[in-house]
């Protein structure tokens, strides 16, 4: 590497703005264990009058219907503030945030449901990973729809 220059993209904040991640009571483990697949789903935005800066959103759910055939169901929504720098045009800012965002948020939420889980009676769920697929709204939102691929852990 010739030059160490600083990536144009920065995250500013983070937080978990939902957390609920619950054991569900009548669960009984089976054999083979198969793989845990959470909805996921990011939303990225320009932050009004504040050039280069943006807001992502991500939503993580698993078991939403509560399967007592699961060991687990969570509901996690997880916050960012990025800052794209003046080296990148409008859109390159938003695809590298909402990339970034994507990476950010989503180990995020891997780390906390690993972590919460791991102090409940069924032991650690542990996500996979997780695939951006992107779609342009008519605003200059960009929604991003993916799942997990796998998980360590017994679920329906």
């Amino acid at each position: 590497m010739s030059e160490d220059k600083p990536h144009p993209i920065a995250l500013g904040s983070l937080v978990f703005t939902k957390c609920l991640v619950e054991s569900m009571a009548e669960y009984e483990p089976v054999q083979p264990t198969p793989l845990a697949q959470p909805s996921n789903n990011i939303t990225v935005n320009k932050v009004p009058g504040e050039p280069g800066r943006y807001v992502a959103s991500m939503t993580s759910i698993f078991n939403a219907e509560k399967d007592k055939a699961a060991p687990y169901h969570f509901d996690l929504q997880c916050m960012g503030i990025f800052h794209a720098d003046g080296t990148l045009t409008e859109e390159e800012a938003m695809r590298g945030v909402t990339i970034t965002a994507h990476n950010v948020l989503y180990g995020s939420i891997r780390e906390c449901v690993a972590w919460l889980t791991g102090r409940q009676v069924y032991g650690s769920l542990i996500l996979g990973l997780s695939v951006l697929r992107t779609s342009k709204k008519p605003s200059e939102e960009i929604e991003t729809s993916d799942t997990s691929s796998k998980s360590a852990t017994p679920t329906k």
